[in-house]
């Protein structure tokens, strides 16, 4: 079996050195500085262990969010995902680990142990209230889309315990944003009786910027359609597959390699079902699969899925 490390660093000394006559490359697409046109289609992303984004068709590019360095696998906050057009979706386990480990992770929050299911179509949410006292509780609401691109939970219905309590509030004048105050730094804030969410806040690194143009709920997930207004065209891959994810232009650094004008495919060894690709712990399956040169000079990597290398 290959090396992909030193498959990888030939790919790179050959650019270097050799010219492949009559081979017309396709240029990348005009971009300033060091960003990194991405596509990908049919992939599960594992930004942790715990966290998955179903990434169904996605066309973007990856930013560096500093000036001393490029883009960076390695490396989760030294890029941020900027989404011209996709389909993403977050089921609600990832969704309730995302409530617990980062939105209301910080002293003082006033939601704990928060679980997320749905119900039909709409997203119901279980926890504790600390107002004083500890106090469980269950609201649900339906999904809409705002009008500058971020998800409205519009909560009708809450009850603590056995006892509805929501008509009670409206009775005495108050809403549900007089009762939670939260972080909105975190990525959620209330408005009256709305809990507004803003994903590239509440996820961790690399965090996801697009504007969502509309929302629904297939079963356990929530599923998004991001739209910009102005969408970049379609990258023609080096090899065909149907579940992919495709670097192109730009400087793209993972491990202790670096491309200039990065031309660098990685293609589901099993197309059978979505590709399981995990950011944190790509080496391991860089290890487990092989790559190949292309005559342009970039590289295609064969990965398996991670949950077929990671024990």
């Amino acid at each position: 079996m290959r090396n992909p490390a030193h498959t990888a660093a030939l790919a790179l000394l050959m650019a270097s050195s050799l010219r492949v006559a009559g081979q017309k490359q396709e240029p990348p697409p005009k971009r300033a500085g060091s960003t990194v046109e991405i596509q990908i289609r049919n992939t599960n992303l594992r930004l942790t262990a715990a966290v998955t984004l179903q990434i169904r068709a996605m066309r973007g590019r990856l930013v560096p969010t500093g000036a001393d360095r490029p883009v960076t696998l390695d490396a989760l906050d030294s890029f941020a995902v900027d989404i011209d057009s996709g389909s993403l979706a977050i089921s609600t386990a990832s969704l309730t680990q995302v409530l617990n480990s980062y939105v209301f992770a910080y002293p003082g929050a006033p939601l704990k142990s928060i679980s997320m299911s749905v119900k039909g179509t709409r997203l119901v949410q279980k926890g504790t209230l600390h107002k004083g006292v500890d106090l469980h509780y269950e609201m649900e609401g339906d999904l809409s889309v705002t009008a500058d691109g971020n998800l409205r939970m519009h909560v009708d219905k809450i009850k603590a315990g056995p006892i509805p309590f929501k008509g009670l509030l409206h009775f005495f004048g108050e809403d549900l944003s007089k009762l939670i105050n939260l972080n909105e730094a975190r990525g959620v804030r209330m408005e009256g009786d709305d809990i507004l969410m803003f994903p590239e806040r509440m996820l961790p690194p690399p965090h996801i910027h697009g504007r969502i143009t509309a929302v629904t709920v297939e079963g356990n997930n929530i599923v998004q359609l991001f739209h910009a207004a102005h969408e970049a065209s379609q990258l023609r891959l080096p090899e065909a597959a149907a579940n992919y994810i495709y670097h192109r232009g730009g400087s793209l650094r993972f491990g202790k390699l670096t491309m200039a004008d990065s031309d660098l495919e990685i293609v589901d060894r099993n197309p059978r079902n979505p590709f399981d690709f995990s950011l944190p712990e790509y080496n391991r399956q860089l290890v487990a699969g092989y790559s190949k040169n292309t005559l342009s000079h970039g590289l295609i990597v064969h990965m398996p899925d991670f949950a077929d290398v990671r024990h």
